[in-house]
């Protein structure tokens, strides 16, 4: 089928606010741009941005060539409940908000004529999810055309059981053959031709010295499959694919034979101050990012992934672990997907993920579920069995995972979990009219959120009772991989425990990562650890969050905005504590520096399970000479030497990659840090400077040309520095923005996690003296004209260039 872009000239409004209608183009976040309070009812899980029912229109002509045609709208994500309307008759619906789907459009098109489309997304019931969602048509929508004869979307399957064949199939409608072409560069390697048998087509086709995929060389070859009938070419889908193999049981994890260590990060879907869109240049440098800090996988938690983010996995070398579900039976938020809405989808729901990561080389496991209560209950045991049976109908080239919290296993197979059903005075559970259970007076996420921070390191030995592998066993026992959510103090009972178990880390804490790699290099069958979280996202508010006194200040007082829980932030800074994670992963020998910030030296209020420091990297903190702070090294050597403007504050033996130093007084000038061996010989040294002179606005796009496809982004870092270009830390203000040309404006932001300002307005104030702003091309050729300025500095101009299509 011939697939094209469906997502310009789209009309959006808000139900009950017909009067602002608006032209928009897709993807579209509209939660993104709603009035955030303390007072919504998402609260912190959704970032304090409230729900809504939204509405988008389109008209559309559908020629008369297209009459006697498949015609096929697919929407790759809408959040949520969506109703699809053709010219007014109810078309299609869709209620998970993570999943893509199909609608088709022939039987309801006026051909010749102008159509009017209409999409209904409601995330008016609220809370759902626990982070934030977004809202709305918030992933690419593309149209298929076709023929009597055709190849199905997302009908081609590709496997490469060995490191040299390929095995194709293909869901067709007609035809007679189906000839597959595989190219290397450009080059005709390989060609195959197939009958079609009961509308499907099998071939398999052998690869001299492939080159294989994997993270580390991710190698792509091109193919082509042409739809025959008649001795024509009646339909062609093209695409990439990687060539590896995939093992694992006790001895390891292994990736075209080679035992691979999983250096991963879990991550939510949502693109800082894009909020929920996903655009394809957006994930690209997500992605980018997070092998520069030395990740090699991916945890999407905890819903399917969007296929820009998979395109960009496949590219760059990303192993990812893609996952269904934040519930089944018992819900976590009033009006989640669990229960009712699970018992009815989640099988339409599971097969669009797996159909979705088939042909990706770096999906390596599909993972049903997340922290599912319900399966020490025996109808979450059958559902999990279910479950996993099921993906492997479909795909059993990759093994099933789950992320288990052994701990709210263990509590709810005692009757105290900590979601819970409201019961009736006689103990059953109360029912809404649709049968599906009431949340009035159960514990929500953020209950939870709380309790894991008060709980701490108990989360960790309460795992480790027989109570929990009691109550989990059975559920395991499903699964080819047992993710374990913080749990690692069960690594090694396990082992005798469970001897074919083979384990991943599924979701820990950053700041247990050294006890836990020692624990992957050590055990074979465990095969990696993924922390929460690699990228710090919005929602989950705060739950990771260095909090400050001042923050309860006027001015400062804002609901927090983001989790704060990752090592990497909304914007994509990378904060000091990676250079301690490469350290301990054995990628790097270079010692790192991390300072608590200056401008809340004694400010402290308290620090969270999942980060215990704000670290940043930097000694440019004008206005703040004479304060004392805590400063981090980060080495690999038996010692480590601070000193600042050649001042030693002494040698301190490293313990676990990490030396705190206390009470270390700021003063202009450098800051060095130096490792040392245990012969007493320098292994490296870094070093952190002030910022020098007047303060200069620098603005540094990430691109400086554009594609005019009404979906490609530039990335602007603005910065505060000095004279020699290093960022001035404390010196924050208000910097305004404005942009023409042929292109727009798509968010304007900080990672400031305390932020009364939006991310759509022309002004934003820095944040430890660093903003950024996303650039979006329009659908014409020409320039963007991009304007910086603050008060005092000047106004700076980039000027972006946009190519044809």
């Amino acid at each position: 089928m011939v697939k094209s872009d469906f997502n310009l000239g789209w009309i959006f409004y808000k139900e009950g606010h017909e009067r602002d209608k608006k032209e928009v183009a897709l993807p579209h976040d509209a939660m993104i741009y709603e009035q955030r309070s303390r007072e919504a009812v998402t609260a912190g899980a959704c970032g304090y941005f409230p729900g809504g029912k939204y509405v988008y229109e389109k008209s559309f002509e559908a020629p008369v060539e297209w009459e006697g045609k498949k015609i096929i709208l697919e929407f790759e994500g809408i959040y949520q409940q969506a109703q699809v309307y053709l010219n007014g008759q109810l078309t299609g619906t869709n209620i998970y908000g993570y999943s893509n789907f199909y609608v088709p459009l022939e039987n309801g098109l006026v051909y010749g004529e102008s159509n009017q489309l209409k999409v209904v997304a409601d995330n008016s019931k609220c809370p759902n999810s626990r982070w934030y969602s977004g809202s709305g048509i918030y992933r690419k929508v593309n149209l298929y055309v076709g023929g009597e004869c055709y190849i199905h979307p997302e009908g081609v399957k590709i496997t490469t059981p060995e490191i040299d064949r390929i095995q194709i199939e293909a869901d067709v409608t007609g035809g007679e053959q189906l000839r597959a072409l595989i190219f290397d560069k450009g080059r005709k390697i390989a060609e195959g031709l197939a009958e079609i048998k009961e509308s499907l087509a099998k071939l398999s086709l052998d690869i001299q010295k492939a080159k294989l995929w994997d993270a580390e060389n991710p190698y792509l070859y091109e193919y082509q499959l042409e739809l025959i009938n008649d001795g024509k070419v009646v339909d062609c889908v093209k695409g990439f694919l990687g060539i590896r193999t995939l093992s694992w049981d006790t001895k390891g994890f292994r990736v075209n034979g080679k035992e691979v260590l999983l250096r991963g990060a879990c991550i939510h879907h949502d693109n800082g101050i894009l909020g929920g869109c996903s655009f394809r240049e957006a994930e690209e440098r997500r992605i980018r990012i997070l092998k520069e800090a030395g990740f090699n996988a991916i945890r999407c938690s905890h819903n399917p992934a969007s296929k820009d983010l998979l395109l960009a996995c496949d590219k760059l070398g990303m192993y990812v672990m893609d996952e269904f579900a934040d519930q089944w039976l018992i819900h976590k938020n009033p009006y989640d997907y669990a229960d009712a809405d699970f018992r009815k989808n989640w099988q339409q729901d599971l097969r669009a993920m797996v159909l979705k990561n088939y042909n990706h080389p770096s999906v390596i496991m599909n993972s049903i579920g997340n922290e599912i209560s319900e399966l020490a209950l025996p109808e979450g045991q059958e559902y999990c069995r279910k479950m996993a049976e099921f993906v492997r109908s479909i795909d059993p080239s990759r093994p099933v995972t789950l992320g288990v919290n052994l701990m709210l296993c263990s509590m709810t197979a005692k009757g105290g979990g900590i979601y819970g059903d409201k019961k009736d005075k006689k103990g059953k559970k109360k029912e809404n009219q649709n049968g599906s259970q009431t949340m009035d007076n159960a514990p929500t996420s953020t209950f939870f959120n709380m309790l894991m921070n008060i709980a701490g390191g108990m989360i960790e030995k309460m795992a480790a009772k027989p109570a929990t592998d009691k109550a989990s066993e059975e559920a395991f026992a499903s699964l080819d991989i047992g993710g374990y959510n913080y749990a690692a103090s069960r690594y090694e009972i396990d082992k005798d425990l469970h001897p074919n178990r083979v384990i991943v880390g599924s979701e820990t804490l950053p700041k247990n990562l050294y006890k836990n790699w020692q624990l992957v290099k050590k055990l074979p069958y465990v095969i990696g650890d993924f922390m929460w979280t690699g990228w710090d996202y919005l929602g989950e508010a705060g739950i990771g969050t260095v909090r400050y006194k001042s923050f309860k200040k006027p001015g400062n007082d804002a609901p927090i905005i983001s989790g704060g829980c990752g090592v990497i932030d909304i914007c994509g800074k990378i904060r000091p504590e990676v250079q301690w994670n490469k350290l301990i992963w054995g990628l790097t020998n270079t010692t790192g520096i991390g300072v608590e910030p200056l401008t809340h030296a004694g400010d402290l209020g308290s620090v969270s399970m999942w980060r215990d420091t704000d670290a940043v990297g930097s000694w440019s903190w004008s206005g703040c000479e004479g304060r004392k702070t805590k400063v981090t090294v980060y080495s690999n050597g038996a010692e480590a030497e601070l000193l600042v403007n050649g001042k030693s504050y002494g040698r301190k033996t490293a313990k676990e990659c990490k030396i705190v130093f206390k009470n270390v007084r700021y003063e202009e000038g450098t800051i060095t840090a130096v490792s040392y061996d245990v012969q007493g010989k320098e292994i490296s040294r870094s070093s952190l400077k002030t910022a020098k002179g007047k303060t200069v606005l620098a603005v540094n796009a990430e691109k400086t040309e554009l594609t005019a496809d009404g979906q490609d982004l530039c990335y602007l870092n603005i910065d505060l520095i000095g004279e020699d270009g290093i960022t001035k830390s404390s010196e924050d203000m208000p910097i305004s923005i404005e942009v023409s040309g042929a292109g727009t404006l798509q968010a304007f932001g900080s990672a400031r996690p305390n932020m009364g300002e939006d991310f759509h307005s022309r002004q934003h104030t820095t944040y430890y003296g660093k903003a950024q702003a996303v650039i979006r091309a329009g659908e014409k050729s020409g320039n963007i004209l991009v304007k910086v300025s603050g008060e005092g500095l000047g106004t700076k101009e980039v000027s972006i260039h946009v190519k044809e299509k």
